[in-house]
Formats: structure tokens, sequence, C-alpha cells
């Protein structure tokens, strides 16, 4: 629900220095400006200035914009109209001439206001995914949705990954029920611990190594921490590589307020047999001066996450700022410490799992990890240059420490008893480069925004598997290997505006070289690969009127050979694959809006493992296709009722080998949710989700029966229900308390999923019903 604009939260422009101005220009007035690239509210200012006008905007939601150079004869609603393009912001117009700028959607002549916006999140400007802000979503020509905070921040939503089952096309393995090891596959693209997807924390690479290995077997995000989830499915490859055939996720952090906050926040989440798990959160930050602000979070989680044998202990602290130098410069940086320790219940047999699926036959899995993670962004406005109205640069580098240890029982069998204690301990020491340069050109026939940037970046990985033998206690290494990765990208796009930019055409390019060395100490093996490749683009967008906008887009990706899969002898290659889609958005009204999109992904070259000749080679070929649907309602009659639903069908074929036509594994043909939120009695608000998840084979040969180990089989559909309530206490000087409960799979259905890493054999259970209450302070 849209709130107006507060008076207190709006700040006076008069742009001469002259508050007592005592006649104002008129909107259709001509006037003939020259106003430099800089920020939006010096820009703001200096047309206010030029054109004796009045303009009132809150400070927050101009303070970081950046805005175009502007220059020649405009009237004042032309000119504004030029400064807000692309900012999600729009210019009101009063009977007395003045202009009040808000956040909001227009539809005609008519803006519905939101709240202020705070100080924009740490994304680089220039970014072809932008702020991830609900305009920006809206007009973006490719599949995207974004999971606000409204989403994020329901009791019944028990991690980020959890809450991704909302966006079509998004499957999630639930393997602890904290979201701590997350298991995400995308239209049918799943690899062990969400290896096929470019997960991004405000823009920075999440993965453990962004090249040798893709998997998120340690993930330092935990919900508290995040904002809102950017899901950008197509169109996105050229900028954001590699690993991006399913997309990009990105997980944006909550901006740094204006004025210094403080949040306390406790969640307890309470399972059958007394198991509980505590979610503690404190965060505290703002701005110290006019242009320096800190942001501190700390978050635990520690308890039992439902089943036997899942003491979980995770911490996660992080210190973020952003150094406002001047008009035109600006640096944000972080430091992050994450650490987690889990016990894992693992798959349990067919008969274990129909006697009690929430005990664990496998005492010695368990995993524990820890890193260190530092970046920063420099961005600059440098004004007009040549042909240029507007040049901006940013440079970000990134590095983190890392390790991550599995430790597991063999053999697999759920149910035998462990020979042998296996550890994986794995060490990653990572650093990136990217410098980027945006060129825009403002032509009122044609306009121009080039985008060229490269990426350099460094992985030293010891990967190392002893194995001990529970009857001796003798310890053997089994592996001892080294990775040296290096990689350079390049990549250049050109956004062509015509029509009055209504329709946007850009072409692009990426490159992509990538070195791998590997080094066995135990074999004294040593090879090296190299991955080489053009990864050409093209989006194409079509704002046809005020309430149809189409799009279309197809481009090439790659994912390089992860490391394991260099160590064999043979050549292995990039897996590649080609993406195309076109789709259409809909806002027939304010309050209503549809999205419907069909995209096909071609998958020519996966990895895949022959035991006949003991080696990795690139035979593996799929097709992906399928539609994806979601509506979005609030009644005109209703506005405190939002209503959201979703549905994907996915088409998943192989295309080789000897199963060639068979159905992808793990890939569910139809997925089905519906959640909606009603806001009432001022400070409730009561939310109800659904969904549906049809069922999939876990093997090449679609094996409907389960084998005795539950090595293959059908997974069941599942239907999952989910509930919350929250009330508001508004308290003296602003602060709040919020008070919430939340139940999760509400019907307690039990389903189960399989394959999933360190114990690939037997029924993985899914959560059960479980209770949340949930405490937070603001003040």
């Amino acid at each position: 629900m849209r709130t107006p604009v507060p008076r207190a939260l709006l700040s006076l422009s008069v742009l001469a220095g002259n508050l007592l101005l005592a006649a104002y220009a008129s909107a259709q007035d001509t006037f003939t400006l020259d106003l430099p690239s800089s920020r939006l509210e010096h820009a703001l200012n200096d047309l206010a200035r030029q054109s004796s006008s009045q303009i009132l905007f809150a400070s927050d939601i101009a303070n970081d914009r950046p805005s175009p150079a502007l220059k020649g004869s405009y009237t004042l609603e032309q000119a504004l109209q030029k400064l807000l393009e692309g900012t999600g912001l729009h210019a009101v117009a009063k009977e007395d001439g003045t202009f009040i700028i808000v956040p909001g959607t227009a539809t005609g002549q008519n803006v519905q206001a939101e709240a202020p916006a705070p100080l924009a999140p740490m994304v680089i400007t220039g970014d072809v995914l932008g702020n991830a802000s609900a305009p920006e979503v809206i007009s973006y020509a490719g599949s995207r949705t974004l999971v606000d905070s409204a989403q994020l921040q329901k009791p019944s939503v028990r991690g980020v990954d959890d809450a991704l089952q909302r966006v079509p096309g998004v499957k999630i393995f639930d393997e602890t029920g904290t979201g701590a090891l997350p298991q995400i596959a995308v239209r049918g693209l799943y690899e062990s611990r969400s290896g096929r997807i470019q997960a991004l924390s405000d823009g920075i690479p999440l993965a453990l190594a962004p090249y040798g290995q893709t998997g998120l077997s340690l993930f330092p995000v935990t919900l508290a921490m995040v904002d809102r989830i950017d899901v950008v499915k197509g169109g996105a490859a050229v900028q954001y590589g590699p690993n991006n055939v399913g997309g990009v996720i990105n997980f944006i952090s909550r901006p740094i307020p204006r004025t210094w906050e403080t949040n306390l926040k406790e969640k307890a989440t309470f399972y059958p047999g007394g198991r509980q798990l505590w979610d503690t959160y404190v965060g505290t930050g703002g701005f110290l001066t006019d242009n320096f602000g800190l942001q501190l979070d700390l978050n635990t989680l520690s308890g039992e996450a439902g089943r036997e044998h899942s003491d979980t202990d995770v911490q996660n602290y992080r210190l973020r700022g952003q150094w406002n130098i001047d008009d035109y410069r600006d640096l944000s940086f972080g430091v992050q410490y994450y650490k987690a320790d889990m016990d894992l219940a693992g798959a349990l047999s067919p008969e274990d799992y129909r006697h009690d699926p929430r005990q664990s036959t496998r005492p010695l899995d368990r995993f524990e990890g820890d890193t260190t993670r530092v970046w920063g962004t420099y961005t600059e406005q440098l004004g007009s240059i040549g042909p240029f109205d507007s040049v901006e640069f940013s440079w970000t580098n990134f590095a983190h420490d890392s390790y991550r240890n599995f430790v597991v029982g063999l053999p697999f069998t759920p149910d035998a008893s462990p020979l042998t204690r296996q550890d994986g301990p794995r060490d990653f020491k990572v650093w990136g480069s990217e410098p980027r340069l945006s060129l825009s050109i403002d032509d009122e026939q044609v306009s121009q925004t080039w985008l060229v940037g490269a990426r350099y970046v460094s992985e030293d990985i010891d990967y190392k598997v002893n194995r001990q033998s529970l009857a001796t206690g003798v310890t053997t290494p089994f592996r001892d290997w080294k990775f040296n990765d290096d990689a350079q990208a390049v990549y250049l796009s050109n956004a062509i505006g015509l029509m009055d930019r209504r329709l946007t055409i850009t072409p692009g390019v990426r490159y992509e070289n990538a070195r791998m060395d590997y080094d066995d100490g135990l074999t004294q093996v040593r090879k090296d690969n190299r991955s080489e490749e053009w990864l050409p683009g093209l989006t194409i967008g079509f704002q046809a009127t005020d309430e149809w906008y189409l799009y279309a887009n197809a481009q090439k990706s790659l994912r390089p050979p992860q490391v394991t899969q260099i160590v064999k002898e043979g050549d292995v290659g990039a897996e590649l694959a080609w993406n195309y889609e076109t789709g259409v958005r809909y806002i027939p009204w304010d309050g209503l809006r549809v999205d419907f999109g069909v995209y096909r992904i071609d998958f020519d070259d996966q990895i895949v493992y022959s035991a006949t000749t003991d080696r990795f080679q690139n035979i593996g070929s799929t097709r992906h296709q399928g539609i994806e649907t979601e509506v979005f309602w609030t009644p005109e009659a209703l506005p405190e009722l939002d209503l959201h639903a979703s549905y994907a069908y996915l088409d998943a074929e192989q295309r080789s080998g000897e199963f060639k036509g068979n159905d992808v594994p793990y890939a569910s043909r139809q997925q089905f949710g519906v959640d909606g939120q009603y806001r009432f009695a001022e400070f409730w608000t009561y939310s109800l989700d659904g969904l549906y998840v049809s069922s999939a084979y876990t093997d090449a040969a679609n094996s409907a029966d389960e084998d005795a180990n539950a090595t293959v089989g059908e997974l069941p559909a599942y239907w999952l229900w989910n509930t919350a309530i929250q009330r508001e206490f508004p308290l003296q000087d602003q602060s709040v308390l919020t008070a919430s409960a939340g139940i999760s799979n509400l019907f307690n259905r039990q389903y189960y999923f399989r394959g999933i890493d360190t114990s690939p054999w037997g029924r993985q259970p899914a959560p059960e019903r479980s209770l949340t209450l949930e405490v937070n302070y603001k003040f």
C-alpha cells in the first residue's frame, strides 16, 4: 500500500538562493538551459535557479542519484521529465506552479506517490540492473522478479532460499530449513550447492570461486541482512558472467539510513520434539556527517533445525560504509566475517523415513566454514566529454579468504554403519577487480548509453580429501589438489533509445578468457585448461503504450569447467548455452500488473562424467523451454489487500546420450504459487501463501520406482501453505515495536528430496511444520 510523502520530509529548493520569489514560471514557458552532468539533487537545484521555479523534494530520494547533462530549450515539464527519466521519480505539478518530486508509478497524467526512499544501496551506477526499484523492474527488457522486504520479513519465511520459492521458475531443495546451505535451481538447471546460478551480494560475487567453483557450499548471507532479492533470468549475461545460464540472483542489503537508526530483532522457530532455532539480529547505522555513513550488522543463528543431529551455529558480522566525497565522487565499501558450524541430518532409507522422518542415521555428517570478505566501489561523475553528454566511471574491487569442510561417513548407504570418516577441507583465496565506464549521448532523436567494462579474477584453491578408517584410526590422504585460476573478461554494450526512448535496442558482447592450472600433490600430475569464448547478446524493450511493455532478448552464456572436472585426462571445454526470451508486462490500471514470458535454453555443452573412459566430456545436451507468468493485484475497492499469483511450466528434455528424449532430472514440469497480504485495524497485517510443485525424476533414465537405497525414483509432488500475522506498535520518538507469529508448512505436508551433495542416497526429508515468533524494535 502506497502512502503519500510526509510534509516533514520535504525540503524546499529555490535555485537562485531566493526563497521569496513572488512569481513562478509557468510550466509551459520555454527556457534555455545548460545543466552539466551531476547528482540529481544539484541538477534540480540548477534547474530551479535557471527557470526561477520552486521544486520541492526529499533530499534522501535525490541525494545519490546521477543526472544527465541537459542543454538546449525546454519547458519546465520537459526538463524535469529528462532529469527524472529512469530514476523511478516523477514530478507532480501543483496549482501554484510548484513541482513536487515523489517516487511512484505513473499512468497517463496520474502519479501514485510512495514513501520517500532512503539512500540508494551499494549498486554501481550505470549498471544494467540499476537499483532494482519497482519502475526499473517494470521496464527491464527481460524476465525479472523482485522479492521485496515485505515478503522477506514474513515470519513464515525461514531463509532467503525459502523466500525465492515465490519466483516462477525457481525451485528450492531445502536441506536444512535454515537457508545456510541453499540448493537453488532455475528453469530446471540444477547442480549441487546451487552451482548453476550467478549469485551476488550487492553486485559482488558470492561463489567461493566465481570461475573455478561456482557452487555455494559456503553461503555468507543471512535473511536478516537482506532487504530484497532481485532475480533476473534473462538479458544480463553480457555484463554479468560467467555462470549465468539460469540468470542472476542479487541479494541486496538494506540502504544506510540518512538519520541514525537501530534495529533489535529476535526470532525463535519451534519444531516438534522441543527443538528450537534462535535468530538474533542487531543493526545500527546512519550518516555521521552529511556525506559519510556507516552500517553495522550482527546476526547469529543457534539451536536445532527441526531434526535429530541438526545443531546449528551461524555468525554473520558486517560493516558497510558510504562516503559521498563531493558532488561528483562516491566510495562505498564493506567488510564481513561469516562463520558456520552445523550438523547435517542427512538422508534416510525409505523404511527409516516411513518410521520417523525427523530422525538421523548419519551421525558423522557435519559442515564447517568461514570467510572474510572485503569490497569497495569508487564512482565518479566525469561530466560531459567529447560527444558524450554524461560520462561515469566506476571501479569495483573485492577479495575473500574462505575455508569450508564437509565431514561425512562412508558408505553413503543411509542405514549402514559408517566404516570410514571422510573430510574435505578446501581453502579459497580470491581477488577481483572490475573497472567500468558509462558514456551517454542524450539526443532528441536517438539517445545512446555505451557501457564498457573489464574484469580480472585470481583464484587460489587448495582442495584436500582425507579418509580415516574407523576400525584402525589410520588417516590417509585421498586427494591433495591445488588450482591457480586466472580469468579476464571484457564487455561492451550500447543501449540505443528510439521513439522518445520508448524503444530501446541494446546489442552487446562479452569476451571470457579463463586459465586453470592444476597440480596434484599426491601423483605429481600437472595440467592446465583454458576456456576462451565470445558471448554476444541482444535485448529489445518497447513501451508500446502506458499500459503495455514488450521485450525480447537472446544471449550466449558460459560456465567454465569446474576445478573437479579438469583433473581427468581429456579435453574439457566450457559449458555453453543460448538463451532466448520474449514477454510482455501489462498494467491496465494502477493496482493491477500482469507479466507473461516465454523462454528457451539450448544447452549444448554440459559436462558429464563417463565411467567407461574415466573422463569428463562435453557431451551433455539439454533443452529447457517453458512459460512463466505473474499477476500482482491490489483491488481498487480494497487497497489494504495485496494479491499475487505465479505459474511456471517447464519442458526440460535430454537431447543426447542413451536417454535422449527423457526429462532432465530434478526438473518439475509445473509450479504454481499464490500469496496474499491484508492490512487491517491500521496496524495489523495477515498473510497467507501457498506453493505447488509437481513431481520430478531423479535420474536420467527417469526411473519411476524407488530402489532399496532410494538412489533413484520419482520425487513426489507437494502443496505447501504458510501463514503469518503481524502487529505494529508505534512508540514515542518515531520508534516502532513489531511483534509477529508465523506457521511454515501449515498442514505439515511430508515430502522429500534426493541427491543432495554429501548425502546423495536416500530420502532427504523437507522441513515439517514449525511455529515462528518474532519481535523487532526499531528506534
